[in-house]
């Protein structure tokens, strides 16, 4: 198999009460479905070609979230990692407007046990703006697989996070994050994500405060426990 490249960009806003498409232009192995409706947001899914990400595969994203627009962000189905040199890549990169909200929905990161990944997102928020980070792998200790994201607004940098998911091995690491809050809405969500860590039953949560939102990291024995506790 060939490595191959893909660059998908994209723009939503807000029209009356609901989001809709401004743009979306893809290309090489890189793929977007049409929006839909879910409620005022608007739900977009991401694929790829082919079996999964093969060795030298390089993907970018650039998306734009107009203001006062909700766009969501999910893939069509688990990130397959297949092995081999050269390492795969995948950039995002994401402006969120002023009172805009961007919800990404990852589905889980599988690899085999040779392969060597690295996934960078960055997102810049605007004046009220948040954003909402969920992320799923499950993947071996020898895989190379690094997940690394960033959340910035006006120059200052509001989140950043960054792992190598192999070293949960053989657990399955969860991580969500919503950043970008007003400081009143902080204390009763750290409050929900507590009172979620105390009913879980597989696995080990952690939860934090930050300046502006929360984070909690998740450990369990598969992807579905994960992603239980991720979706509660």
């Amino acid at each position: 198999m060939s490595f191959g490249s893909g660059s998908l960009t994209l723009a939503a806003r807000r029209v009356g009460s609901r989001t809709v498409l401004e743009r979306v232009r893809y290309e090489g192995i890189s793929r977007c479905s049409r929006a839909f409706a879910q409620g005022e947001a608007a739900l977009v899914v991401l694929s790829q070609l082919g079996p999964g990400v093969v060795r030298g595969d390089r993907v970018t994203t650039a998306g734009r979230v107009h203001a006062g627009a909700h766009l969501i962000v999910t893939s069509q189905a688990a990130t397959r990692l297949m092995g081999g040199a050269p390492g795969s890549a995948s950039l995002a990169s994401w402006k969120v407007e002023d009172h805009a909200i961007l919800e990404l929905i990852g589905e889980p990161v599988v690899a085999s046990s040779d392969a060597r990944y690295a996934a960078t997102t960055s997102i810049e928020l605007g004046t009220g703006a948040f954003v909402l980070i969920s992320e799923i792998a499950a993947v071996t200790r020898a895989a190379g697989v690094r997940l690394s994201t960033g959340v910035t607004r006006s120059g200052r940098e509001l989140f950043y996070d960054a792992f190598d998911a192999g070293a949960a091995a053989p657990q399955t690491v969860g991580t969500l994050a919503i950043v970008g809050l007003d400081p009143g809405r902080i204390p009763p969500l750290v409050a929900a994500l507590d009172t979620a860590a105390d009913a879980v039953t597989e696995g080990r949560l952690g939860v934090g405060a930050l300046t502006s939102g929360a984070f909690a990291r998740i450990l369990g024995p598969d992807s579905w426990s994960v992603r239980a506790v991720l979706s509660a």
